[in-house]
Parts: structure tokens; sequence; C-alpha cells
């Protein structure tokens, strides 16, 4: 008997999705994952340092925060979520959205000077929990969805 997690998605919207596209997005959940460490490893350092927060690119959030967008526009634009899930993290997406597409531009495009400033963005506790609860909620979608499919690739 299959767990009640797994129960629970079989009627997720990413049931509907091709092999081939829950391949894209579980490489590109990876990269985030990848990119949400590397932040985190950086911001810990930062608190060891001597230098402020100010003084260091963290380029890592940026790539973190542009993964994110094409997670969120992704589960957005081709309803890759129940509509439970974009419900709980409504609020967040709304409030994150532009930023994360700030981000995603800064990634490729080169600024005529440095923007915004990351020690405010660092500090602002509401933007991080919010971009945390988006990441959670996209890498459960999809670690669920990847079990379920592992599970009944063994049924048959």
């Amino acid at each position: 008997m299959a767990s009640p997690l797994l129960q629970s998605n079989e009627t997720s919207p990413l049931r509907s999705v091709s092999f081939d596209r829950l391949a894209c997005l579980l490489r590109h959940w990876t990269w985030t994952e990848q990119a949400r460490r590397v932040f985190d490893r950086e911001l810990a350092q930062a608190g060891d340092d001597e230098n402020p927060v100010a003084d260091r690119p963290f380029g890592s959030y940026y790539h973190w925060c542009a993964l994110l967008c094409a997670l969120s526009e992704a589960a957005v634009d081709s309803a890759l979520l129940s509509p439970e899930q974009l419900d709980a993290i409504h609020d967040d997406l709304e409030a994150t959205l532009p930023q994360l597409r700030a981000c995603r531009q800064l990634l490729i495009h080169i600024p005529a000077s440095f923007e915004p400033s990351l020690e405010d963005l660092l500090h602002d506790t509401e933007t991080l929990a919010r971009l945390a609860r988006l990441h959670k909620t996209f890498g459960d979608a999809l670690h669920a969805e990847q079990m379920l499919r592992e599970v009944d690739s063994l049924d048959h």
C-alpha cells in the first residue's frame, strides 16, 4: 500500500507531466537546491567574518532566486501544483515574484551599478522565510511525484 503522501499526490497536476518534463523540472530543482546550499553556507561564513555582509557579492542568492523564479513561473503558468498547494503559497508568490524576476535579470544582464542592497534583502527575514516556503513547496511536490513514479514503475 502506498504512503498517504503518495496517495494524496495521485491527483497532482504533476501526474500529467511527461517523463521528459519531470526530468527537466527535477534538474532545475537540483540546481535550485545546490544554489540554496551555497547561499546558506556563504551566509553562515559571513557571520563569522569581520567584513560586513554588504561587502560580499552573494551571487548564490541571485542564482537561487533566479532558479526559484523559473520554478515559480512554471508552477503558475503550467499548473504544476495542486490548487491547495498554490493557495498555500499564493501570498508568497505574489510578494516575491517581482524580486525573483529582478534577481534573474541580474544574472543575465550586467547593471550599470550595484543593486539592490543585499544587506537590506538579507535582513528582511519575511522575504527569506517566503523564499524558504516556496523552495520547500516545490521540492516536496517534485520529490513526491518522483517517488510516486518510482513506486509505479516497480508495480509494472
